[in-house]
């Protein structure tokens, strides 16, 4: 995606229903935006934590007074899955126990925290343990595609899975038997990433993964489903998105709705 296009996109969008429209209006795909949106509030929500803990005590006391987590989140802009964490914070229950009820929220014994905590997790497209199922799904379906286009050309290759099982250290999701051929690469491993592939996304896992995967393994493939900045800037490895594997029409189509239809 151009960089003048991401920007207009990424300016308009602010919820689910903005998603649909530009969808439409600039001809991309849902899961495409959807993930632009999914990003952004994440990366939002980082740089706001900090401002809202240093409110807790005011929030919990208008929690106290009769607002809803809810009514909070909104309030407030944060998410209403964080929201609820503060405010059961605040009663006195642990982090492991907060993680454990989101799973189990019927076995919160405050009726109304029970009733209002179960409110924001159903309201929470992003931070949410179902929101997570759904984005830990999608890696999965992603690497599904790679593994099938591999072993459709009979390309023999480790998983990640497989080569932490002898112990070794940090991998790609793929490491091939031997180099592949793409855009005149020698490609030895493939990571997937179900992703857009932008400015802060890029240059964090090129620190934390590519660059190092580049120097152990040589050469390779990132593979960023949901598109990317045409000049993110990638040295030792190619960067494709979803265009790549179009023969898998139908896996793309369901990796694309996945996180859209809630």
């Amino acid at each position: 995606m151009d960089r003048q296009t991401y920007q207009k996109i990424y300016s308009s969008l602010h919820d689910f229903k903005d998603v649909f429209r530009l969808s439409e209006e600039y001809s991309k795909p849902v899961g495409v935006l959807a993930t632009i949106l999914n990003q952004k509030i994440v990366k939002k929500t980082r740089f706001k934590h900090r401002k809202i803990y240093s409110r807790e005590n005011e929030l919990f006391l208008k929690w106290r007074q009769g607002r809803t987590i809810l009514d909070l989140a909104e309030y407030t802009g944060f998410p209403p899955t964080l929201m609820a964490s503060l405010i059961m914070k605040n009663c006195e229950i642990s982090k492991k126990s907060i993680n454990w009820l989101f799973k189990n929220v019927d076995l919160i014994e405050n009726r109304r925290l029970r009733k209002e905590v179960k409110r924001a997790l159903e309201a929470d497209h992003f931070f949410s343990p179902h929101a997570h199922e759904m984005q830990c799904k999608k890696g999965e379906m992603g690497e599904a595609v790679i593994q099938k286009w591999l072993d459709d050309r009979e390309i023999p290759y480790c998983t990640e899975a497989e080569i932490r099982a002898k112990g070794d250290g940090k991998t790609p999701d793929f490491v091939l038997a031997d180099p592949v051929c793409i855009d005149n690469l020698m490609v030895n491993w493939i990571e997937s990433k179900a992703l857009f592939g932008d400015d802060f996304e890029h240059e964090h896992y090129s620190k934390k993964q590519f660059r190092e995967y580049a120097e152990i393994f040589g050469e390779g493939m990132v593979v960023y489903w949901y598109g990317y900045l045409e000049d993110l800037p990638a040295e030792g490895y190619l960067v494709k998105n979803y265009s790549f594997f179009e023969e898998y029409k139908e896996e793309i189509d369901g990796l694309f709705n996945y996180l859209v239809y809630w």
